[in-house]
């Protein structure tokens, strides 16, 4: 072998590695995070992430947390929908969430809706929704039936 095979051998990997990083980074700093988790553009997307920093920053920037605010398709199910902050949380079963939104200062305005959403996903918050009754949960509910079966009228109670 040539020392000029082997030097080439060598410095290629780091060289091509480098290469690597730096269009990484340059791509980062443009702006577009391929890697990154994504962030909850609304309350309501960050709640049903489970995101509760960015809800509370959400909200501090002064995002009405009871109003209904659009979840992009892929956050909750395929499907774009509008929900309340708590009713993401509730979807997205983050029963911490709830209790910290109505901390907050978030009102569920549809109760029958919340609390449907509740008993099919998570009973546990049923008690902080102000529920009575101790019907059978059906936790095995996906995102899609509970929100077919609990939206427009359909609500369970």
């Amino acid at each position: 072998m040539t020392p000029a095979g082997l030097a080439t051998r060598i410095a290629v990997p780091p060289v091509a590695g480098f290469v690597l990083v730096a269009a990484y980074v340059l791509v980062e700093a443009l702006g577009f995070q391929p890697f990154a988790r994504p962030d909850g553009e609304t309350v309501s997307e960050a709640a049903a992430l489970g995101h509760a920093a960015r809800a509370l920053q959400l909200i501090a920037a002064g995002e009405d947390a009871s109003a209904r605010h659009q979840v992009r398709a892929g956050v909750v199910d395929h499907e774009v929908h509008e929900l309340t902050a708590i009713e993401a949380a509730i979807l997205g079963r983050h029963a911490e969430l709830v209790r910290l939104l109505q901390r907050s200062g978030a009102r569920h305005s549809d109760s029958a809706r919340s609390i449907c959403y509740a008993r099919m996903r998570l009973p546990e918050v049923l008690g902080d929704l102000g529920a009575t009754g101790a019907e059978a949960p059906h936790q095995e509910a996906g995102v899609e039936t509970t929100i077919s079966t609990c939206s427009a009228g359909g609500a369970a109670r």
